[in-house]
């Protein structure tokens, strides 16, 4: 991982720590997608998607581990953004930070700053980001 990221993210949970419910937060969710694909977005568009890792920021202020679990499910109601890329790639596991929603919109903020945003407007239809799945060819990157 980026040491900027770890320390934005070291820094968060370290504040953190004790104070919010263990089962709610911010999260990063890591995907590989295994080739190339066109994937249908609901009624968000049909997105090219290319082999490599996919980080999604997402939240929950309560059930966060079923949240995580419901991510790593191939057979779901396809209902958020997430859902039609969870389908169709591997997910490799989730960092989880006790906080805010608030802090879900400033983890984002920050890994666009390192990384590509994949899909504009992914994951964000709630909020102002540029959105919140991001893109890296090689994991070795991260």
């Amino acid at each position: 991982m980026n040491k900027s990221v770890f320390y934005v993210l070291f820094g968060i949970a370290r504040v953190l720590i004790g104070i919010m419910n263990s089962d709610a937060g911010v999260y990063i969710a890591v995907f590989y997608m295994l080739k190339d694909r066109k994937i249908q977005i609901g009624r968000f568009g049909r997105f090219r998607f290319l082999q490599g890792v996919y980080l999604y920021v997402g939240s929950a202020q309560r059930n966060l581990s079923a949240r995580i679990e419901r991510h790593n499910r191939k057979k779901k109601t396809l209902r958020w953004h997430i859902d039609y890329l969870s389908a169709q790639a591997e997910m490799f596991g989730a960092i989880i930070i006790p906080g805010p929603r608030e802090f879900e919109c400033q983890l984002a903020k920050e890994l666009g700053g390192i990384y590509k945003l994949a899909v504009p407007g992914f994951g964000a239809s709630d909020c102002r980001c540029a959105g919140h799945l991001f893109y890296v060819k090689d994991l070795a990157k991260i």
